[in-house]
């Protein structure tokens, strides 16, 4: 009986053993994908909301704007936080593999469960990313549903370009080659050059004095 209840412990324990492998694994596999998740939508949603005030709706004319700014802001503090958080854990890692030399070949109990610096920061690092995440994507999709609703409704100042007025064809007759080449006119004479004179000059009698009576 003794030997039977210990080889059934000695199975229970060997079980638990590769359960917890399994979960540490997936655990880790989980954690690197949700950094990653993190980083990608994060970096996605700082380029959307710069797009959608570029694009959608002019930002002279947009409202709320401390709603844009504040998403920007938490954004950029998720992408922060989370970039950190690879450097943590790996020390981290770093850190646990001291614990386990301690509590295998240095045979101290105390470091069994032993949670260090490291471990504590990845942990507030995970909590902050996904908090400030969340925080940028309310700011963000709020100010697109007041922007967009409000744009929608007002008056279209300008409706695109009209359209583009049609080039004139040339005229065919001013295609077909060259055509004569206009004569120059003539000057006309002035009216006030002097015409010679053709007229005789006759020359007046000469007076002669009365005759006397005698």
């Amino acid at each position: 009986m003794a030997e039977s209840a210990q080889a059934d412990d000695a199975l229970r324990w060997q079980l638990y053993n590769d359960h917890k492998k399994q979960a540490w694994e997936d655990i880790q596999s989980s954690t690197d994908s949700y950094d990653q998740s993190l980083l990608t939508l994060s970096s996605g949603g700082l380029g959307l909301s710069i797009a959608f005030i570029k694009d959608i709706v002019p930002l002279q004319e947009a409202v709320w704007l401390w709603l844009l700014y504040a998403s920007w802001a938490t954004f950029g503090a998720c992408i922060l936080t989370t970039v950190v958080s690879f450097q943590v854990a790996i020390r981290t890692q770093e850190e646990h593999l001291g614990n386990c030399w301690k509590f295998y070949i240095g045979r101290d109990d105390s470091y069994g469960n032993a949670s260090g610096p490291y471990k504590t920061a990845l942990k507030y690092c995970t909590i902050i990313a996904g908090i400030l995440f969340v925080l940028a994507l309310a700011c963000t999709i709020t100010f697109a549903i007041e922007n967009v609703g409000r744009y929608s409704k007002m008056p279209r100042l300008h409706e695109g370009r009209g359209a583009v007025s049609m080039t004139p064809l040339p005229d065919p007759a001013e295609t077909r080659g060259r055509g004569p080449v206009n004569m120059t006119p003539i000057p006309e004479r002035s009216n006030t050059t002097a015409q010679p004179n053709t007229q005789p000059t006759t020359t007046p009698p000469a007076s002669t004095p009365p005759a006397k009576k005698d």
